[in-house]
């Protein structure tokens, strides 16, 4: 019994053997006559189109995109090693002239080999030196076609290379071996190997190129890559002339303007904020923190002294954020009689502006005007007549506390504009019929020359009125309406037949 299992295992282990030794021999398959392989020979096996087995050497070739790579696959894979392979797999052999290789298809049944191994004058690793070969090839494309100058120097500084667009700069300073001393000598200067950016100089009527010049160290010399940079060079020369504009012009401005960058410190400021502020340049020019710049002015007191040091903070927090809206403007009365508009603008990477204005003037004009206003209001109020004034226009730009209470009317608290056609139907209701008002309606919105007139009138209640009309100037006119003048028996002087009156041309 003991016989018969150990007799069973050799079976086995000989059946093993002999599949083993059977995929052995498929595995180095026979190749045509006319072909001898060598050590160094490749081999590839297909089943139909799909590839099924391959030395290690070739799979990195291959693209990773096919889970089964076709023929079409690998074919693209090793045409730069074998330019004569054919585009359907079939019985084949052949060389390249280009690389030397050799190439063979044999049929294997449904099966094709493929082999590919060097001319006898190759050596053993020829595949690795090819692949070498094929990168360098198409490696070199990419750095003599770049569109930026790249070149190369031993450790001497002698010119070795240069691609195509180093060629066509140095055409225009002396040739490739000039022009990369020439570079080597600027590449040295200090300025220069801070920035690393040069200026070329054109010769003729070319114009001068800046380039940026990346220095890479080897064992065998160095090599350089320069980026051209005129677009930057030329963007930030109008970008330096456009800061110096608005320097400039900020210099020049009444306008106190302060400028607080994202982190909250002042980044800008001119001349006029010294002068309304009073704060030294020593102070601006260290970049203060905005609520350290806003202590500042309170100390010089050009700001209103708070009543509280923490509700001045926090009326200073409000403030931030309120510019930061686009929603802060205050005026500022100082102790010393100035008055300060003071504004707080967002600028973009959220930075602040604030300007301050000095309307001390224009606050001084307001309030003499507004005082004038109301004099003359004062002294309309006290005459007993109503008066109301118009302008060319026909609008109703001010009357008395008379007219108010004779018409019942306040214009200050109406929404729309009092007119004359309103105001002319209003009295006319109040009166008994009279010829005058179409001619008091033109005469306030004519354009000729005016004269002063009057015109008596009967009120329904039986009571005399007259109403007086006067042009005054910038072509308003003034009405007023009173009681008829008394003769000296004391009773009312006669009217006219068509009861209007010149008193004046």
């Amino acid at each position: 019994m003991d016989s018969l299992f150990w007799i069973s295992i050799l079976i086995g282990l000989g059946c093993a053997g002999l599949t083993v030794a059977g995929l052995a021999l498929f595995a180095r398959r026979p190749v045509p006559e006319t072909v001898t392989p060598t050590d160094g020979a490749l081999y590839l096996l297909f089943e139909g189109d799909r590839l099924i087995d391959a030395d290690n050497a070739v799979w990195p070739l291959l693209p990773d995109t096919a889970d089964i790579p076709l023929w079409q696959d690998v074919r693209q894979a090793l045409i730069a090693y074998a330019p004569g392979l054919p585009e359907t797999l079939h019985k084949a052999e052949g060389m390249s002239p280009e690389t030397g290789i050799l190439f063979a298809i044999t049929a294997l049944g449904h099966r094709f080999q493929v082999m590919l191994m060097p001319d006898p004058d190759h050596p053993s690793n020829w595949f690795e030196g090819k692949q070498n070969e094929v990168a360098l090839s198409r490696m070199e494309p990419a750095l003599t076609h770049a569109p930026d100058p790249i070149w190369t120097v031993d450790l001497n500084g002698d010119f070795i290379w240069g691609n195509e667009a180093f060629a066509r700069c140095a055409a225009a300073h002396g040739g490739d071996a000039a022009l990369a001393d020439r570079l080597s000598d600027l590449l040295s200067q200090p300025e220069v190997l801070r920035s690393k950016r040069l200026r070329l100089d054109a010769t003729g009527k070319g114009q001068n190129r800046w380039l940026e010049v990346t220095t890479k160290e080897t064992e065998t010399g160095r090599f350089y890559y320069a980026t051209g940079v005129d677009a930057v060079v030329r963007a930030e020369e109008a970008q330096r002339n456009f800061v110096q504009t608005l320097s400039k012009t900020f210099a020049n401005l009444t306008t106190g303007l302060a400028i607080f960058d994202r982190d909250r410190r002042l980044a800008l400021f001119n001349p006029a904020l010294i002068d309304l502020s009073s704060v030294s340049v020593d102070f601006l020019s260290s970049r203060p923190a905005l609520f350290e710049f806003f202590d500042k002015l309170r100390e010089k007191q050009v700001m209103p002294e708070p009543k509280s040091y923490d509700d001045w903070r926090e009326r200073m927090a409000k403030l931030v954020a309120a510019a930061s809206d686009d929603r802060f403007r205050e005026t500022w009365n100082l102790a010393s009689g100035q008055t300060l508009d003071v504004t707080g603008r967002p600028y973009p990477d959220g930075a602040i502006a604030f300007l301050f204005n000095d309307i001390t003037a224009e606050v001084s004009l307001t309030r003499g005007f507004r005082t004038e206003l109301e004099t003359m209001q004062s002294m309309l109020d006290v005459m007993d007549d109503a008066v109301a004034v118009f302008t060319q226009q026909g609008i109703l730009t001010i009357c008395n506390a008379a007219y108010k209470r004779m018409w019942n009317v306040d214009p200050d608290t109406c929404i729309e504009d009092a007119t004359i056609l309103d105001a002319t139907q209003e009295w006319k209701s109040a009166f008994h019929p009279a010829p005058v008002w179409p001619e008091l309606r033109d005469f306030v919105t004519t354009t000729t020359e005016r004269a002063s007139w009057d015109s008596e009138l009967r009120a329904k209640d039986g009571r005399e009125v007259i109403c007086r009309i006067d042009p005054i100037c910038y072509g308003a006119t003034l009405i007023r309406f009173c009681p008829p003048p008394k003769r000296g028996d004391g009773s009312d002087g006669p009217r006219e037949k068509d009861g209007l009156r010149m008193v004046s041309a």
